[in-house]
């Protein structure tokens, strides 16, 4: 990956898969997480000790989209990726675990969400550009 002279900017970021093609306003980036268990004994002094799980936790994604009166399916699964300009691309299986109805204002374009939660089956994973 060539080094960037400038950081990138979220422009040009798209969204796709579970049949989804969106306006895209903004997308939120996903957090994996992986926990942690005490080991801490008898013979341990000063500080509790800890080793990591053998799996992580993947993490979710909101879009906030302009609505074009497409159908976004609370529940429906498949592939879903992001792909960030000259960055590279985040992506995995999940599911739509959520879906906010736009709010309607007088001269204001019609907003939503959805809200999309990696299952873990496949992926998420970052793939570098």
């Amino acid at each position: 990956m060539p080094a960037l002279t400038a950081p990138a900017c979220g422009n040009g970021t798209t969204v796709s898969g579970m049949g989804l093609t969106t306006l895209i306003r903004s997308v939120t980036g996903a957090t994996d997480t992986i926990g942690m268990f005490e080991t801490t004994d008898l013979s341990t002094t000063e500080f509790k000790t800890f080793k990591k799980n053998c799996v992580g936790e993947p993490g979710k994604v909101t879009v906030e989209c302009y609505w074009t009166g497409a159908a976004i399916t609370l529940g429906a699964t498949g592939t879903f990726t992001i792909t960030y300009p000259a960055a590279g691309n985040y992506s995995g299986t999940g599911i739509i675990t959520s879906v906010k109805y736009p709010d309607a204002n007088t001269n204001d374009p019609l907003v939503g969400s959805y809200e999309v939660s990696f299952d873990g089956y496949t992926g998420p994973a970052f793939t570098a550009a």
